[in-house]
């Protein structure tokens, strides 16, 4: 039985071992001379014709840097102006709630400032008005229903 070991052969069987080169390959002259610096075969040359950066690929590849690029700044624009517009609504809604709150407020004084006792008095004592007696008030139909304009003075009595 024969194993290799490092290009070795190794014959087992006997009681010393005899350690034996492998043999070499015969080598065939090939049909080509080679000539220094040109490669022959087909891979040689499709290898040597698809270089890593040929101009086409650097032009490209720098064209879509430079659109990543021009992308990302027109993206922090936009994202600086939406921050903008939303720090101007955050103040604008501020404003809003401080002005209802002003109102609310006058509101209430307004409300608690007069009571319906206070206003009947300054309206009887002061401006000297008076309730309307029973018949006092006329009632007129308008034909064409959306206001009436008063040319004279209105009749004492109706029909």
């Amino acid at each position: 039985m024969a194993t290799r070991v490092r290009d070795l052969y190794i014959e087992e069987g006997g009681a010393v071992r005899r350690l034996q080169p492998a043999p070499s390959p015969e080598r065939r002259p090939s049909a080509r001379p080679r000539r220094k610096g040109k490669t022959y075969t087909k891979a040689a040359k499709k290898a040597e014709q698809s270089k890593g950066f040929d101009l086409r690929y650097t032009l490209v590849l720098a064209t879509m840097l430079i659109m990543v690029i021009v992308s990302c700044v027109i993206m922090l624009a936009v994202q600086g102006s939406v921050e903008s517009k939303e720090r101007k609504i955050e103040s604008i809604q501020q404003q809003i709630q401080d002005v209802q709150a002003d109102n609310a407020a006058y509101e209430n004084k307004l409300e608690s400032m007069y009571s319906l006792d206070d206003i009947y008095t300054i309206a009887t004592n002061e401006l000297g008005m008076v309730y309307s007696e029973n018949g006092a008030i006329i009632y007129y139909e308008d034909a064409q229903g959306d206001y009436v304009k008063q040319y004279d003075d209105v009749p004492k009595t109706t029909n």
